[in-house]
């Protein structure tokens, strides 16, 4: 993987390529299959894209 590569951790790589689809996945649902978006999906991915955002601070040496 050219990530890993070039030094990033597999913890940040694989939580900010699982945070991308678990909002795309919710966003396509939202946008194409008329599914509604709660507040608790909302809330979810909010929760998930903060913990990338901290992890990624984290592990900034």
């Amino acid at each position: 993987m050219p990530a890993i590569a070039r030094g990033l951790q597999v913890g940040i790589v694989y939580a900010v390529w699982s945070s991308l689809g678990t909002t795309l996945i919710v966003l396509v649902g939202a946008l194409l299959l008329n599914e509604p978006l709660t507040l608790a999906k909302v809330t979810g991915v909010a929760l998930v894209i903060a913990g990338v955002v901290i992890l990624n601070l984290g592990g900034a040496h």
